[in-house]
Parts: structure tokens; C-alpha cells; sequence
């Protein structure tokens, strides 16, 4: 009897062991039906990537038992045919959720990849600061599994950072390094497009020379592969070094050869005829350059490609006024101004959608991992049960263990929540608890734009405090955004308004940032803070010769009497941070900086006025 226990009891241990082992192992497959139906996408990826998202949908939802590895696969799929459709924060939301499964499944290669797209897509965003992060992961990871492949599109994607950064010599150290990762291999065209990035530094930095042997090497490569598209542009590119070197005459040569090729492989490519428009103007033939232009307008045109059509339709605005052709140059002008209406109406289209794409896809995110928890408990719970009878004295001891871990977690939490508590500034904190307040009334969408608000303040904050100047439209915009939250804090017992005059410029013009704010934040806590209603903030930029007058008022109660109050010192109002600031720019401006108390007939404190200049040039 104890003998037929003792083997029940092995032979349990053994088939609980097993069913561990299969539950676990198949999370690390792929059926060959998936991967072969995977493999097919890809190539449909390359050519047609709007059907292939379609497919890959299709697979998702119509394989509800898909393992671990294969959803990861298809989401991978799914967000590269995303990226080539350059539907950007899709492919980026996509990728985040397949990367997760790969860490799961310890898929170092794979996530890799995905450490690659999510770098180009925070990049073609804009978010730059996101874009090195996962660049930099992505090589950390290359380099310790010894995949040369990845190391190189770490490096190139590090290549495209900073070279919209404009640091060229980073940008070419990044490239370089890709080059020497690639140069062994065999694959041609990404070594084309390696030479071509070289070249394009060098472009930037103005050694031609070195460009044009980069560029050279390229062209050879293409001659080699037998890839004409990949030649033209490449001839286009030389077309356009030797109009930068001032070699007109080997330029038109270079870029006739990119038209002539095009005609030979019946492309449709304008950026040929576009150099060829410039090379003319350049040289004063305006005849040629616009013919030249005009080839390249219908192809544009044809192409929907608003951006180039605008450009051109520049070029032709200038040639028909240079020719006296008023009514042309007329008829160019009001249809490239109806483009640009139309662009600026898409851009702004894209911003309002990404910010209701983004609020959907965090709250279907949320969705998503409740309903994984709940998969991932149920899935526990079943193995539990078999476990059960043969297993009871591990599952005591997992149970301890897992109750102790998360008592240590929750401390953890609470100790990080205290901390966070205590590096919040008070300004802070009273926003957020306005905010609650707003939330608990139950208006959902005004605390979520005040949330909205505050965020971007902050990120505004942490942006512009690391640089030593911004335009002045980005310090108006925060000063708003500023005096808005602080409009919420005080319940809006206050009013506020921005006069700039009609000859400044606000997107081009520089100023050191965070200038205004600390006036701002004065005026609301030692002048308005005491009145309950009827408060009043005016903030006035206007320009003259030397520069630009700025003039901060309020209708507060006065520094004299907020200083019988609470003893306010010059310190309290940044006044001497102010100063040493404008005294670092070594322009004399400090010697502007007036201070001046407001007094009404009755000799009673009205306000305040703080006065300064600087100067722009």
C-alpha cells in the first residue's frame, strides 16, 4: 500500500511537471501555417501596406489560440506595414505591446527590432529625447548578443537624430559606424543607402569632395546591382552636390542623366527637373528653369505631392515676375497659397487626431491588460487545481513567499509615493487638487483638458529650462498655459491679456526662456491672491529700435502693503535673479529692469508694473 502511494505520488509530480513544461514551452512556438502566412504579409508588407494591415487584422481576430510568440510575430508584422504607411503612433502603440510579449517570451533579437521602429517612430513625432532612449537600448542589446545587423540600424537610427539636430560630426561618427558594421556583408542596397548618408554629412558640413566620392561609391554599387531607380537617385543627389560646389556644368550633366534614365525605365520622378530648375535660375537662363519647372509641376501634381507643388509654384512666381507676366505669376500664387491653406488644414487635422488617438488607445490599452489579468489568473487557476493534491506543501511555500513579496511591494509603493509627496512643490499640488476637485464634480472632459494643460506645462518646464534661448511664441504659449493653471487653482478669480505688437514676429525672434514667469507668478500670489474677483494680469510686448519692451501689470494690492503683511524682500520677487540672468547676456539690459507701484487719486496702492527691455539683436 505504501509503495502504490509512493508511486502515485512520483507519477503525479511527473505529470504535473509535464503539463508545466507544455503550458510553458508552447507559448515559445510558431505553427508553420502562421509562419508561413507571416512570411507572405512581409513581402505584401513592402509593396502594398494597406492590404497587408487588413490581413494581418484578419489574422488576429480570426485566431483566437494563437501563442505567445506567434501574436508577438503578427504584431511585429503589424506595426512594420504601420511604419511603412507611416501611420506613426499606431506603429509605435503596436510595437510597445509586442516588445512587452518578447520580454516576456526573453526574445533578445526580436526585441531588438522593435527597440529599432520604436526609435524611427518617436522620431518622425518629433520626440526626440524618446528616439535616443530607445536607439541607445537597442545598440546596448545589439552589442550583447553580438548581432552586427542591429548594431548597425542602432547606430543609423543615432545617424538620423542628431542629424536633424544638425550635429554633423555626431551624426557622421553614427553613420561610420554603421558603414563598417554593413561594409562586409551583402546587402547592397542598404549599403547604398549608407553611402548616400555619408555623403548627405559631408553635404552639410561642405566638403564636397568627400561627399561626391560617397556618392561615387554609391552610384558603383547601383551600376552593380542593376537597380536603376536606385541609380537615379543617387545621379540626382551628385546633380545637386555640384550645384551646392558651384559646378554648374558638371551638375546639368549628372541630372540630365537622372532625366534620361527615368525616360529609359519609365519612372516618374521630378526631383531631376526640379534640380535641373534650380541649376537654371541659378545661372539666369529663365527660360530653361522654367521649363524645367513646369515638368516637374505636372509630375508633382500628379503625385499629390502638395509640399514639392508649393515649392515649385514658389520658383514660378519669382520667373513670372522676372518676365513681367504679372497674370501668371497672379495665377501661380493663388493656387500655391490655396495649397498651403490646405496643408496647414491637414497639419492641424493630424494634431487634433493624434491627441483623440491617443487618449483612445490609453483607454483600449487599459482594457487590454485588465482582461490580460483576468486570462492570466483564470490560466494560474487551472494549474492550481491539477497541482493541487501533489503539490500542496510547494504551493504553501509559493503562497508564503508570494504574500511576503507583495507586502514588500506595496511598501516599496508607499515609500515612493511619500517621496514623489515630498518633492512636489506647492504650486504643484494645489493644481492637482484643483484638478481632483473638478473630477469629483464629475466633469470628465474639463479635468481631462486641465490635465492636458498641466502635463504639457510641465513638459514645457523640463524642455525649455536645458536651453539658453526659444522663440518668443513658445514663451507666450507657456506663459498662457502658465496663467490658465493658475486661473484654475484660484477659480478663475482673475483675468489676464497678452497685447504684442503688429511689427514683432513671435516666431522668429529669441528670448531666454522662462523670463516671464516668475513676474506672473508675483502678480498672482503678493497682488492677486487677496482678491477674490475683479483681478486683472496684462502682459504688453512691444518693439523699437534697440529691441523689445516687455511690461507686466496688475491690479493687485500693491507691494507695499503685501510687504507690511508678510516683509517681502526684493528676493521674494526673483527681482535679483532676474537681473543676474539679464546681466549673463552681457547687453546692458539689466539697466532697464523698473520695478514701479501703481497709486490711484487717493494715494491708495493699485497695483503693480514691472518694466524691462532686451534686446533682440
Amino acid at each position: 500500500m505504501i509503495l502504490n502511494l509512493k508511486g502515485l505520488w512520483q507519477l503525479g509530480i511527473a505529470f504535473s511537471i509535464t503539463l508545466l513544461f507544455y503550458t510553458c514551452s508552447r507559448q515559445d512556438t510558431i505553427r508553420p501555417d502562421i509562419e508561413r502566412r507571416l512570411a507572405e504579409l512581409d513581402s505584401l508588407s513592402q509593396t502594398q501596406p494597406k492590404q497587408s494591415l487588413l490581413e494581418l487584422d484578419s489574422v488576429l481576430q480570426n485566431n483566437k489560440h494563437l501563442t505567445t510568440l506567434e501574436r508577438a510575430m503578427v504584431l511585429f508584422n503589424k506595426g512594420e506595414a504601420l511604419y511603412l504607411n507611416d501611420q506613426y503612433q499606431e506603429a509605435l502603440n503596436t510595437h510597445l505591446k509586442c516588445y512587452d510579449l518578447f520580454v516576456e517570451l526573453n526574445d533578445k533579437y526580436n526585441e531588438g527590432r522593435c527597440l529599432i521602429t520604436l526609435s524611427g517612430a518617436s522620431l518622425h513625432m518629433g520626440d526626440l529625447e524618446t528616439s535616443q532612449v530607445y536607439a541607445l537600448k537597442a545598440l546596448h542589446l545589439a552589442q550583447l548578443i553580438g548581432d552586427a545587423r542591429i548594431e548597425g540600424k542602432a547606430y543609423n537610427q543615432l545617424f538620423k537624430l542628431h542629424f536633424k539636430l544638425k550635429d554633423y560630426d555626431k551624426a557622421l561618427s553614427y553613420i561610420k559606424a554603421t558603414d563598417s558594421l554593413y561594409a562586409k556583408g551583402t546587402d547592397t542596397t542598404s549599403i547604398i543607402a549608407i553611402k548616400s548618408n555619408i555623403a548627405s554629412v559631408y553635404l552639410k558640413l561642405k566638403e564636397y569632395n568627400k561627399a561626391l566620392a560617397s556618392y561615387s561609391e554609391a552610384m558603383s554599387l547601383s551600376q552593380s546591382k542593376g537597380n536603376p531607380k536606385t541609380l537615379v537617385a543617387v545621379l540626382n543627389n551628385i546633380g545637386y552636390t555640384y550645384i551646392e560646389a558651384g559646378d554648374y556644368e558638371s551638375a546639368e550633366k549628372f541630372l540630365r542623366g537622372a532625366v534620361a534614365l527615368n525616360k529609359n525605365i519609365q519612372a516618374i520622378n521630378g526631383a531631376p527637373y526640379k534640380g535641373l530648375g534650380n541649376l537654371f535660375l541659378l545661372m539666369a537662363k529663365n527660360d530653361s528653369a522654367e521649363v524645367n519647372y513646369n515638368k516637374a509641376l505636372d509630375i508633382y501634381k500628379s503625385n499629390k505631392n502638395a509640399k514639392e507643388e508649393i515649392e515649385i509654384r514658389d520658383k514660378l512666381v519669382s520667373i513670372a515676375i522676372m518676365f513681367g507676366d504679372y497674370i501668371k505669376a497672379l495665377n501661380h500664387q493663388i493656387v500655391r497659397d490655396s495649397l498651403q491653406m490646405h496643408v496647414n488644414s491637414l497639419e492641424k487635422d493630424r494634431l487634433l487626431n493624434f491627441a483623440n488617438v491617443n487618449y483612445e488607445v490609453k483607454q483600449k490599452q487599459t482594457e487590454i491588460n485588465h482582461q490580460k489579468e483576468i486570462n492570466s489568473r483564470n490560466h494560474w487557476l487551472f494549474i492550481s487545481i491539477v497541482l493541487l493534491f501533489v503539490l500542496l506543501s510547494i504551493v504553501m511555500v509559493f503562497y508564503v513567499y508570494n504574500t511576503k513579496l507583495r507586502a514588500a511591494n506595496k511598501a516599496s509603493k508607499l515609500e515612493q509615493s511619500l517621496l514623489r509627496a515630498q518633492m512636489n512643490p506647492h504650486f504643484i499640488f494645489n493644481t492637482l487638487a484643483a484638478i481632483q476637485n473638478i473630477t469629483l464634480e464629475g466633469n470628465p472632459i474639463k479635468s481631462s483638458n486641465h490635465i492636458s494643460k498641466f502635463s504639457k506645462l510641465i513638459r514645457q518646464n523640463f524642455d525649455y529650462v536645458r536651453k539658453e534661448s526659444i522663440t518668443l511664441d513658445k514663451e507666450i504659449a507657456m506663459i498662457s498655459n502658465y496663467i490658465e493653471t493658475q486661473q484654475l487653482r484660484f477659480n478663475n478669480a482673475f483675468t489676464y491679456s497678452i497685447e504684442i505688437g503688429e511689427a514683432i514676429d513671435v516666431s522668429q525672434i529669441k528670448v531666454p526662456p522662462m523670463l516671464l514667469q516668475p513676474f506672473v507668478e508675483n502678480a498672482i500670489e503678493y497682488g492677486l491672491k487677496e482678491k477674490k474677483e475683479g483681478g486683472r494680469i496684462l502682459l504688453k510686448i512691444e518693439k523699437d529700435a534697440q529691441g523689445l519692451l516687455f511690461m507686466i501689470s496688475d491690479n493687485g494690492i500693491g507691494r507695499s502693503v503685501k510687504a507690511k503683511q508678510e516683509k517681502i524682500t526684493e528676493e521674494l520677487h526673483a527681482t535679483s535673479i532676474i537681473r543676474e540672468r539679464l546681466k549673463m547676456r552681457k547687453k546692458g539690459e539689466e539697466k532697464s529692469f523698473i520695478i514701479e507701484d501703481l497709486f490711484d487719486e487717493n494715494n491708495k496702492p493699485t497695483g503693480t508694473k514691472v518694466f524691462f527691455k532686451l534686446k533682440i539683436k
